[in-house]
């Protein structure tokens, strides 16, 4: 049979506010009740009560000292003054420390250095007292039968102190969600598992399930299960059995071997497949006996906004309490963002903050691109009935971490380098809450950012064969609207990279007229671009006749991983990002690789924690283990 005879069907293709509301109104009976339990006080942290808690005793539950002295009753002070001191006998006051009980007779303290003693059994006292004075009345804390903490509250250490105070042993707490997810598919295997070419590790079960584990859902994970329906199928059955919560990751599209929505058809009711959204349009929202079984598509991005947009919200509605911050915050766009109209698109971001504004940089990715999730700490959401957002556009963006990460987010935009991640690692190591996000547009991206105020400050190193300088003449041209510093971080060699052993006997830039030599390309404005075009120009050599000169990658690492995997036989690069593959390596010229810094930031904390680390000794010997870089400037103020 075809396989396009057995294909699936998307059931609806509706917006997500829409799908959410039909959904959650099918699942009212999985709402309608949240069980609960009695725990000890001590391991609640996180928990949220079910019940209000009430105080069992007072605390403190008698009269207390406040202070080392005596203890006394106050109308046997009356009439004591500096020039006139009263004498106390022992029969009238006892020593006391503070946090010891008050004799039932007594109502105020003196505090030791207030008295003057004449024996053990005699005092002098300089003033008269108040009743309950120095003294901690019972209840002062708690008064027993007090509400110590309401229903539908997460509790917390300090609760957890309050309520031992409190005498109570055990509290009465919402029961956590549990959770079944269940990996399919004939390409997943398990880390350290031999693996053939198709096959991919299995990650998605650890990146939702930590997700929901951070907000108190218990969770477990199958076996993988290959694209076998009735493997499948009695997966989700016996795990419905026992789970609040079933999540199937892969199957969820429309392919032959997508089963997913087929068997929940079958053991129960698919309510939505299909979301107007971008990444995670095939999602299926289907319930069995009751309970939510979702298939999650099996890009991980796809997975994880799924997660964020629909399973949260669900939890939340289930325990009846917020988990989540969904609270916007506006930021300036660094780039033009175009999207097509029909689907909410969200799209992953860094965030920071530059001059008391917010910076939003787009980061590149499709669906299947984990990587972009790890370095966003944000979301832009662009809807589905606008094509997109232009440059320097005022946008909302959504924060995926607390906003003082954001506010410590440093962005480092323009030209990229292997030292910049090495200085990246460097600022984390120093405990401070820094970070940095490395933004990699090219030299004449990151000079144009730092015109325009949407970087904190970036790498460029680009020739200009006029003045034969790097760096500075375009910094000249392109930054008119703040005055910066240029400070040298290293100099490093430019040259083109090859294959191990050099199979194709490669000895230059001339080679390149050679139409069977395949080359890949940096993108244009960067430093390495501009290089490579004047080394043409040079050389006479047509770029248009290059085999791959449009071939155009964000890094220098990109290049050499390009050769690496074979997929071309040549690219202009740095020698550092040769000598990470293992790559063989033709010199071609020595560049200064420099970071041009605003100054209106440049006494912030951040930055000069940033330019102690590159002048530090234990850098430049990192840097310089790495191998073709040069770190005799590293650290000086160019300009």
């Amino acid at each position: 049979m075809n396989n396009n005879s057995k294909r699936n069907y998307y059931l609806d293709d509706i917006p997500l506010e829409e799908a959410i509301e039909k959904y959650f109104n099918a699942l009212k009976k999985y709402f309608s009740k949240t069980p609960d339990e009695l725990i000890e006080v001590t391991k609640a942290n996180n928990r949220i009560t079910s019940k209000p808690v009430f105080a069992k005793v007072s605390s403190p539950n008698f009269n207390l000292a406040a202070m080392d002295g005596i203890s006394i009753d106050h109308k046997n002070t009356v009439g004591a003054t500096e020039t006139s001191p009263k004498t106390i006998k022992i029969k009238d006051f006892d020593w006391i420390d503070t946090g010891d009980p008050i004799n039932d007779n007594h109502d105020a303290v003196i505090m030791i250095e207030d008295i003057s003693k004449i024996s053990n059994n005699e005092i002098k006292i300089f003033s008269s007292v108040s009743s309950m004075y120095n003294v901690r009345e019972i209840g002062e804390d708690l008064i027993q039968s007090e509400m110590i903490i309401p229903e539908n509250t997460k509790i917390n250490h300090f609760d957890i102190g309050v309520c031992l105070a409190g005498g109570i042993k055990e509290i009465k707490v919402k029961k956590n969600i549990n959770s079944k997810f269940i990996p399919t598919g004939n390409e997943l295997i398990n880390l350290g598992e031999q693996s053939t070419k198709g096959n991919l590790i299995e990650f998605n079960s650890y990146v939702i399930n930590g997700l929901l584990n951070n907000i108190g859902v218990n969770t477990e994970t199958s076996p993988i299960i290959k694209d076998n329906k009735e493997l499948i199928k009695n997966e989700i059955s016996n795990s419905i059995k026992k789970y609040d919560l079933v999540i199937v990751s892969a199957g969820s599209s429309a392919g032959s071997e997508d089963y997913t929505k087929e068997i929940i058809s079958e053991l129960g009711e698919v309510i939505v497949h299909g979301v107007s959204i971008k990444p995670g349009h095939p999602v299926i929202l289907g319930k069995i006996n009751d309970k939510p079984v979702i298939g999650l598509p099996g890009y991980p991005i796809s997975a994880i906004l799924i997660n964020e947009l629909i399973i949260k919200p669900l939890i939340e509605k289930k325990i009846n309490h917020k988990i989540h911050n969904n609270n916007q915050i506006k930021a300036k766009l660094t780039r033009k963002l175009n999207s097509s109209i029909g689907e909410d698109e969200f799209v992953r971001a860094s965030v920071g903050k530059i001059n008391s504004e917010y910076i939003a940089v787009p980061l590149p990715g499709g669906a299947g691109v984990i990587s972009s999730i790890q370095k966003a700490n944000c979301l832009i959401k662009i809807p589905k009935n606008i094509e997109g957002f232009q440059k320097n556009e005022q946008i909302n963006v959504l924060p995926l971490v607390d906003i003082n990460d954001i506010d410590n987010t440093i962005i480092c935009s323009g030209s990229h380098d292997l030292v910049l991640d090495l200085l990246k690692s460097f600022l984390l190591k120093k405990g401070l809450g820094y970070k940095m996000a490395i933004n990699p547009i090219g030299s004449l991206g990151g000079l144009l950012a730092i015109d325009q105020n949407l970087c904190h400050f970036s790498g460029t190193h680009i020739f200009d064969p006029q003045t034969n300088q790097y760096n500075l003449p375009f910094i000249n041209k392109f930054v008119k609207n703040n005055k910066v510093k240029t400070i040298n971080l290293v100099d490093r060699i430019q040259g083109i990279i090859i294959p191990k052993t050099n199979p194709k006997n490669i000895k230059g830039i001339e080679d390149l007229n050679n139409p069977e030599l395949v080359f890949v390309n940096r993108q244009k404005g960067s430093g390495t671009r501009i290089l490579f075009d004047h080394l043409l120009e040079k050389s006479n050599i047509n770029s248009q006749k290059i085999n791959g000169y449009d071939n155009e990658k964000n890094s220098h690492l990109a290049v050499s991983y390009t050769i690496h995997s074979k997929n071309a036989d040549l690219g202009l690069g740095i020698m550092s990002s040769a000598v990470a593959y293992d790559l063989d390596f033709i010199p071609l010229k020595e560049e200064s690789f420099d970071l041009v810094i605003p100054e209106t930031v440049l006494n912030e904390e951040y930055i000069q924690i940033i330019l102690e680390i590159i002048r530090s000794s234990e850098f430049k010997k990192n840097i310089e283990s790495i191998g073709g870089y040069n770190t005799n400037k590293t650290g000086e103020i160019i300009l």
